[in-house]
């Protein structure tokens, strides 16, 4: 209250002496006319309002002062006769916390819109907000999210709050909004034998309240034949009035992969359009709903088509959330435990889960309830969710390569190249809980610790020889607990994102505890790598380097002989590695 009161009191001393003190500081500033410079701009909140009367400071390299200004009726600041150099820009507002400008270089009419920030702006930004990051509510714009500009909340040796701000000026950032990502990687999907891919990405955010991003990939086999190729096309607008505000998003997601096939029919080709809304309404309530319309296709045989429909409702109450969440579907990602920062362009983000059985084709699909409640306490997160699945024709991944005979009746997809098989287990129902536990540590590194209950699928190898069928047929829902521990960071000076987690569960289950989860750590132990190489001064351009290590234990295997001698070796997930380059423009 104090501080509030001196502050007042400068603000008020401030206005009386406004021209006295510009003119001065200006003149102090002021350069021969033919190289004289100047900046101006709007002061705005958060929701697009002009600030009248806040308070704006033009300081020198080293955070002296310069001059001050105050805004008019419409927002606007302008400070003229300035020699040309480096400056920076601080912006003050009652009820807001400081903003701060950095690195400005200032010429003749330079314009620099300055945005004040709430208390409650900044927990929106914040890498862990109260409300947790949905997988579905922006990674759609898998472009760089990891090079989005975001304000960062520090304290100056006084103990006062300020946000500090990238120092690039508002009138030439639009060339920031339309990247390009180029990605060459090989490795994946087993051990000893992966493909090479390259995939292209690219977001235009041409808008303040509109996107459009677009990706492309295609893979080579070992062998020189077709791997997987995919495309992606996805459109975000936001809108809102004084009482809501709402988002809009449409994808279309294409993936076709020549080399599965279910019986004598190779190729399978899945498109997938997702859309859904968004809806904030005031007192703390979100809303959302959508629908995923899926067509899937095996050569020139068996097709299915299917409707999926998704929601969820928050309620925000302080550093409390209480949520809902309905869903009829997992993506090929989830299904696969794999975190959404290493696939970036892949369309396997948002294709729902394709498996075989008995010949047909076929989704994937159930009915998915959890109730919620989540709370932070400083640099700690609680969650605890409560859940009710029933799942239709779960995912069994397995490897091993099929005689033509084993596998006639097209009882799994497989995969001739990698030996990779994929098959549908018996549906089933449980209910279960989870809990995680997630904090920030020193350094930046981060710490997430999760526990979880309800039913999987588990096979429990015979150690003698079986046709597929009976194999398959052996399969069943089992009681079970899920423990992980989830640990990320950059390492400071060089640059380098890492992540490493290790999530246990009895080695005989096939499918996931709470497979619905957001987030979740993928089985046993991982490492993920991301290295820049080069990066650019401005921008988020660059040159990196990427690993990704899955289960490189060997664990959870389920290991069978079929009666032709074929060994099959399933497991929730596959050990493998993959790595490449990335190239940002």
């Amino acid at each position: 209250m104090k501080r509030n009161l001196v502050q007042f009191v400068i603000t008020c001393s401030s206005l009386l002496a406004l021209g006295s003190v510009s003119d001065q500081a200006v003149a102090y500033a002021a350069g021969p006319s033919h190289t004289a410079g100047s900046v101006s701009g709007v002061v705005r909140d958060t929701a697009g309002t002009p600030q009248i009367g806040a308070e704006v400071e033009l300081l020198r390299a080293d955070e002296s002062l310069v001059s001050r200004v105050f805004t008019d009726r419409k927002g606007t600041y302008s400070f003229a006769s300035l020699m040309p150099g480096q400056y920076a820009l601080k912006a003050i507002g009652t009820s807001f916390i400081p903003t701060l400008k950095q690195n400005l270089r200032v010429r003749a009419n330079t314009v620099v819109n300055l945005t004040l920030n709430t208390l409650y702006d900044l927990m929106q930004w914040t890498p862990v907000p109260v409300r947790g990051r949905e997988r579905n509510e922006d990674d759609w714009a898998w472009t760089l999210r990891s090079a989005e500009s975001r304000p960062l909340l520090r304290y100056l040796d006084d103990g006062s709050p300020i946000v500090v701000l990238d120092g690039a000026v508002e009138t030439a950032s639009a060339a920031a909004r339309r990247r390009m990502r180029v990605a060459a990687e090989t490795g994946g999907r087993n051990f000893d034998n992966g493909a090479a891919r390259v995939s292209l990405a690219a977001l235009d955010q041409s808008r303040e309240h509109r996107r459009v991003a677009a990706s492309g990939g295609f893979g080579l086999e070992p062998d020189g034949t077709a791997g997987v190729a995919e495309a992606m096309l996805g459109f975000r607008q936001e809108g809102g009035g004084q009482l809501a505000k709402n988002s809009v998003q449409t994808l279309a997601a294409v993936m076709v992969d020549p080399q599965l096939s279910l019986g004598s029919e190779p190729g399978v080709s899945v498109v997938s359009m997702r859309g859904w809304e968004n809806l904030n309404l005031l007192g703390g309530l979100e809303a959302e709903a959508g629908s995923n319309e899926v067509y899937a296709r095996v050569g020139n045989g068996d097709s299915v088509m299917a409707a999926m429909p998704f929601g969820s409702l928050k309620l925000h109450r302080g550093n409390a959330t209480i949520a809902y969440r309905v869903a009829t579907a997992r993506s090929e990602a989830m299904a696969e435990g794999l975190a959404s920062d290493a696939l970036e362009s892949q369309a396997e983000n948002w294709v729902p889960v394709v498996v075989g059985r008995d010949g047909r084709l076929e989704l994937e699909h159930g009915l998915h309830q959890e109730l919620g409640w989540s709370t932070t306490a400083g640099p700690t997160e609680m969650m605890v969710v409560f859940y009710g699945d029933s799942i239709e024709n779960p995912l069994l991944s397995g490897a091993g390569r099929l005689s033509e005979g084993e596998n006639a009746g097209g009882l799994v997809l497989a995969d001739a190249n990698s030996g990779m098989l994929r098959a549908a287990g018996p549906g089933y129902s449980t209910t279960g809980m989870l809990a995680s536990f997630a904090s920030r540590l020193p350094g930046g590194n981060r710490v997430r610790l999760s526990y979880a209950s309800g039913d999987a699928l588990v096979m429990r190898a015979t150690g003698t020889p079986e046709t597929l069928a009976a194999i398959l047929r052996g399969v069943k829902a089992h009681r079970a607990q899920m423990y992980a521990l989830a640990l990320a960071g950059t390492v400071d000076g060089l640059g380098t994102n890492w992540r490493a987690s290790y999530r246990w569960q009895p080695a005989e289950t096939m499918t996931a505890i709470a497979p619905f989860a957001i987030d979740a750590s993928a089985p046993y132990f991982n490492v993920y790598i991301r290295q820049p190489l080069h990066s650019t001064r401005q921008g988020p351009g660059g040159v990196e380097a990427q690993l990704d290590l899955r289960n490189l234990l060997s664990e959870g295997y389920a290991t069978y002989t079929t009666t032709d001698g074929t060994r099959l070796f399933f497991a929730q997930a596959q050990r493998s590695i993959g790595g490449g380059l990335a190239f940002t423009f």
